[in-house]
């Protein structure tokens, strides 16, 4: 079975312009470091080795320049071209016809994942998902988000893109499993009232009595990067978190190393070739002091 990984990072980002006129939004540095470093960490620690990037042609050289074939990581990167923001099932399709996973896990761009107990168990849950496998946080503003309902034994109920009306306060995070025939239940569905494929729609499709619902909990902390203030808050966690624990956080150069996928020398190479920047500095204080 080929398994990979699919980090979408299309779309215009109007809500950041007009920054984002001149950079994507994923390349946009949260603290440290880019926050696709973030996303691309989540497809790591899931052990996820072969993994697609989807981005718009005019970003198409800039993700290359900074992530390149994945050869720094001892991974492999493969890059498809979204240029119509046609929603996250037709990015998903297009990277398919690239790569043709059978079971893969798909990343928005802009979601960042913070919680050892959370990743302990995130491979096991890619390697054991027959169908589809959601996975939830529970927030303040469920308005705001595609949200599910469940019953007392975890079985999804029903799943609704940002309700008018409270149903739940179970917030569907941007982070999926799914295992075969992606194309086929594609086929099955339409474009929303917004004009565009919506993932939920594909959740739909697959069956909610087969689909694994997976709640984040608490402990783990989710951060969807959407807009200046999110900027704000996720970058102001993660300084803490390094200032006070000594710790990088979302370092996709550190978790290759510590994966054993690249060797000692390969990783001091690629700090060397960063030699002078902050982020070099860290990973050095990491594990060459």
């Amino acid at each position: 079975m080929k398994n990979g990984g699919i980090l979408l990072c299309g779309g215009a980002g109007t809500r950041l312009y007009p920054t984002t006129n001149y950079i994507n939004k994923h390349l946009i540095p949260i603290y440290d470091k880019p926050m696709v470093y973030y996303s691309i960490s989540i497809l790591l620690m899931a052990g996820i080795k072969d993994i697609t990037i989807v981005c718009n042609e005019k970003d198409l050289d800039s993700y290359k320049l900074l992530l390149g074939s994945g050869e720094d990581l001892g991974i492999n990167l493969h890059y498809s071209i979204q240029n119509k923001p046609d929603g996250i099932p037709h990015a998903i399709s297009s990277a398919l016809k690239e790569r043709n996973y059978e079971r893969f896990i798909t990343v928005l761009g802009d979601n960042f994942i913070f919680g050892e107990k959370f990743y302990t168990k995130l491979e096991q849950i890619f390697n054991e998902t027959k169908h589809c496998t959601i996975f939830s946080q529970i927030v303040k503003n469920p308005e705001n988000f595609g949200v599910i309902d469940i019953d007392e034994k975890n079985n999804i109920l029903s799943i609704k893109e940002k309700p008018k009306k409270f149903i739940s306060n179970k917030a569907v995070i941007g982070l999926y499993i799914f295992n075969g025939d992606f194309e086929k239940h594609f086929s099955n569905i339409q474009k929303s009232d917004r004009n565009e494929f919506e993932i939920l729609d594909i959740i739909s499709s697959y069956g909610l009595e087969n689909t694994i619902h997976i709640p984040i909990g608490r402990g783990t902390a989710w951060f969807d990067m959407g807009t200046t203030e999110d900027f704000f808050s996720t970058g102001s966690f993660v300084r803490t978190i390094q200032e006070r624990q000594g710790l990088l956080v979302c370092s996709p150069h550190e978790i290759a190393y510590r994966n054993g996928w690249i060797s000692e020398s390969q990783f001091q190479d690629y700090i060397n070739k960063i030699d002078g920047s902050e982020y070099s500095d860290n990973l050095k204080s990491i594990f060459f002091d």
